[in-house]
């Protein structure tokens, strides 16, 4: 986690976050061919990942699935900042809704 961390952190937007254009990328839509990230360029990008706890309590969902979807994502946020895409990470208590609002107040 720690690796995971550092690396998102290196990768988080910077001043100019407010003037890049802005793409949120859901858990179950990762894929940088068949999005808008096909044709995006990633000095001019921000994708929005949001990981939410509660979505997880809303339905009986086995253990080792969602550590494959936690780790997809997660992987999936590594293999953007590769690409130099700037990446806003959020984890929320709430809905995906309420941690792209909290990506908002944040930048």
């Amino acid at each position: 986690m720690t690796h995971f961390r550092r690396r998102i952190a290196d990768a988080a937007p910077g001043r100019d976050a407010g003037r890049r254009r802005w793409i949120y990328v859901a858990y179950d839509q990762l894929d940088q061919t068949a999005s808008l990230l096909a044709k995006a360029d990633p000095r001019q990008t921000v994708v929005a990942l949001v990981e939410s706890p509660a979505k997880a309590r809303l339905r009986p969902y086995h253990r080792q699935k969602l550590a494959l979807l936690l780790s997809n994502q997660r992987h999936f946020a590594c293999e953007l900042a590769e690409r130099g895409f700037a990446v806003a990470w959020q984890v929320s208590d709430g809905s995906f809704g309420d941690g792209l609002r909290q990506l908002q107040q944040r930048y």
